[in-house]
């Protein structure tokens, strides 16, 4: 065998290996590409198809073969730069950001430690300053870390509110003593998921309610840590929100911690409950903190220049928090995975493997190992590159464009539909990129806010004829009638209505799409709606659909 065709030795002339395997996948897999469709071509079928006939082999394959076998396994995978690609907060990633990855996994780094990383690990420092900057806290005393996901995030939120509130949990864990998470009922439902995987309990977070405008009930809040104190019950970590996935809802974040600083004092509490900001999609409109909203440089009509203001604004107040978490692979624009949670003390951090922090001015190389306080031994460099490249290579003028950009595209589709009088946005006022609507039943003279008030066995009827036509549409899209796909939340449910009424969803992420693609898409949609109410067959969800990302309990 002849192992030097299977690994790079030689990484200075290593591109012309890896051009040749690369141009030989790709040239496999844009077979199943088509024009205008969101999705790679491939039809809906059974894992055991593919699994059943598969077995290890005894004999090395040739690459070729191996990866003409891998080239199917990208059926039906997602084009995020195309119009109709309209799912999910993902957003296309940046080249910049792909090829430093994929360069960067050549030399194999484990971003546990530096003596096995060299200098790429000053990219995890380097977007933690520049984080810390935008977040106008002190960098040389703040820190962060990359972790697999927006739920990692939280859960070393949870797990540093917990050290906190129980100095010896490192040693000794709960040991019986009780504590509640606070969240609320709009926020995200990994907060209680986190709960769930530290042992606490789903049951130990609170969701709060919150206000008709999506924020938490600051009272409601004030009497729930004033109730928990005097029942000698800690609070382990209160979670708000920083742009939830498609109200964008950002809480008070600021008076939340003047309401903590003065709770503390009043109750002489011996730690400081921990405030974090979930913010892994809205944390991207800090890079707006600087733009001048007078001289309007993206030139925004007067509705998005108040909507974004808005949002840079309440965003802004994260520099009172404890700590905030960031997702790149959402509003960064870059590859899967790259989640970083960012602490304004690095002791805080560090603490959790019981080390303190010497200073950022006195850190060497060969002394940056993350491994001693994080809860990944085995920590992957593609989080901390590929931000890292983003960042250099967009600048806060060119980020303030990219959402900007997809922001814009949001708002355009809102004014569209809304437009119709057969399709109704019900989130017209959102400062974020996803729209959620919902179709009017044929001959229906009620509104959305109708039906809401309206009796159980109403709505019930109305979740159901829009699930219908979310059903028609993915019909129409599998036979390839449509080139636009876009979600349904069965178990969306407004303020002020006792139950579900459900919404159609669009999430435009790509800022390559302009308004004549996106036009072309929701006419489509519409002309679906006059097909569909003379459609007279019952659909039915042939697949077991996972629940809602957002919305599941």
């Amino acid at each position: 065998m002849n192992l030097g065709k299977y690994f790079i030795e030689d990484k200075e002339n290593s591109s012309e290996k890896v051009l040749e395997i690369y141009s030989s996948l790709n040239k496999k897999v844009s077979k199943y590409i088509k024009p205008e469709r969101p999705i790679l071509d491939g039809k809906i079928g059974l894992y055991n198809e593919i699994l059943e006939n598969k077995h290890l082999a005894n004999d090395t394959k040739e690459i070729d073969d191996v990866l003409e076998d891998f080239s199917k396994l990208f059926q039906r995978s997602v084009i995020w730069e195309r119009p109709g690609t309209m799912i999910n907060i993902t957003p296309p990633a940046n080249i910049v950001s792909i090829v430093t990855s994929f360069y960067t996994s050549l030399f194999n780094p484990n971003f546990a430690q530096d003596e096995s990383s060299g200098y790429l690990m000053t990219t995890e420092l380097l977007v933690s300053k520049y984080l810390a900057e935008l977040a106008n806290w002190d960098f040389k005393k703040s820190r962060g870390i990359f972790t697999f996901g927006g739920k990692g995030t939280n859960l070393y939120a949870v797990k540093i509110g917990l050290k906190k509130a129980f100095p010896d949990i490192v040693e000794n864990g709960i040991a019986g003593r009780q504590v509640i998470v606070i969240s609320n009922e709009k926020s995200h439902p990994c907060h209680k998921e986190v709960c769930d995987w530290l042992g606490l309990g789903k049951n130990s977070c609170v969701k709060l309610t919150t206000e008709k405008n999506g924020q938490l009930n600051i009272k409601e809040l004030e009497n729930c840590i004033r109730e928990n104190i005097e029942r000698n019950i800690k609070i382990g970590c209160i979670i708000l929100n920083g742009g939830t996935t498609n109200e964008i809802l950002i809480d008070p974040i600021k008076e939340v911690v003047e309401l903590r600083n003065k709770l503390v004092e009043e109750y002489k509490l011996d730690y400081f409950p921990h405030i974090h900001v979930d913010a892994v999609i809205g944390w991207a409109w800090l890079f707006f903190k600087k733009y001048d909203f007078c001289k309007n440089r993206l030139n925004m009509n007067p509705i998005e220049l108040e909507k974004i203001k808005s949002m840079s604004s309440k965003i802004e107040q994260v520099q009172f928090a404890d700590s905030f978490g960031a997702d790149f692979h959402k509003t960064g624009f870059c590859p899967y995975i790259s989640s970083i949670y960012m602490d304004k003390d690095s002791n805080s951090i560090m603490g959790l493997g019981n080390k303190n922090d010497n200073g950022i001015d006195k850190l060497s190389f060969g002394e940056y190992s993350p491994f001693e306080y994080t809860l990944e031994l085995t920590r992957s460099s593609i989080g901390p590159v590929s931000a890292y490249a983003a960042l250099e290579t967009f600048g806060i003028n060119g980020f303030q464009e990219l959402i900007y950009k997809v922001f814009s595209n949001s708002e355009y589709i809102r004014s569209y539909l809304n437009s119709t009088s057969e399709f109704e946005v019900i989130n017209m006022d959102t400062e974020g990129i996803a729209t959620l609507f919902v179709v009017i039943p044929k001959n229906s003279n009620c509104k959305y806010s109708d039906y809401i008030k309206s009796n159980e066995e109403q709505i019930k009827l109305f979740l159901e004829y829009n699930h219908q036509f979310y059903l028609y549409c993915m019909k129409k899209f599998e036979e390839e009638k449509v080139n636009f796909k876009i979600t349904f939340s069965k178990s969306y449910k407004p303020y002020g209505s006792k139950i579900v009424t459900g919404a159609l969803k669009i999430y435009p992420t790509s800022p390559l799409t302009n308004e004549t693609d996106i036009e072309k898409c929701l006419l489509e949609i519409i002309n679906l709606k006059k097909e569909f109410d003379n459609f007279n067959e019952i659909l039915k969800e042939s697949r077991e659909i996972p629940i809602d990302f957002v919305y599941r309990d």
